[in-house]
């Protein structure tokens, strides 16, 4: 993938649905610590750190991190943290009143995804939310061994024990940042029961 590529064409978009959502449904809960796996070009962190909260920015593209702090004044680039590691090299992440990974977490290779979701699901706090997609079976991509795939078992058993506010299929032909595909992805918003 040409992930620098694909980083150019997002510059300037809008704030990914399912984290304003997820932002929407903490009840006014003050800003805390935040969790972006695969930041990307960074559009989440910088959202989050205009607002208050503090931020571990991770992505494994050699241009991310300069991406992820350009244009942020010195008190926001106090509260970012950013780790240049692919998926399987995360290792621990600290605890968490969100964690998100939107588009990411398909990028993660499958033998490796087990480890990485058992990761991200320990860095949820008791009231902490989770926003991001995973890719289902019939997507354009499925198969690859350097992605992973989840029907809607699947994805349900990944969300057991958490509250689930979202989990909205989205199963059709359509563009991408990479040309026509067809899209089979889950869209998520759940919760840590506190």
């Amino acid at each position: 993938m040409d992930w620098t590529g694909y980083y150019d064409a997002q510059a300037g978009r809008a704030v990914r649905s399912v984290v304003l959502q997820a932002l929407a449904s903490r009840d006014d809960a003050p800003p805390g610590v935040a969790i972006d796996i695969g930041c990307g070009e960074g559009t989440e962190t910088r959202h989050l750190l205009a607002n208050g909260w503090r931020v571990l920015a991770i992505d494994a593209d050699p241009t991310s991190e300069a991406r992820v702090r350009a244009g942020l004044t010195p008190e926001q680039l106090a509260r970012l943290t950013f780790r240049r590691a692919r998926f399987e090299d995360v290792g621990v992440l600290p605890a968490a009143d969100l964690v998100y990974s939107t588009f990411a977490l398909p990028f993660c290779e499958s033998v490796a995804f087990p480890t990485v979701w058992s990761g991200i699901r320990a860095a949820l706090k008791p009231g902490a939310w989770f926003a991001g997609e995973l890719f289902g079976p019939h997507d354009s991509w499925s198969g690859r061994a350097d992605m992973n795939f989840h029907d809607r078992a699947d994805v349900q058993a990944l969300l057991a024990g958490l509250t689930v506010h979202t989990l909205d299929e989205d199963d059709r032909t359509g563009q991408s940042a990479f040309g026509p595909r067809h899209w089979h992805v889950f869209h998520i918003i759940a919760h840590n029961p506190a």
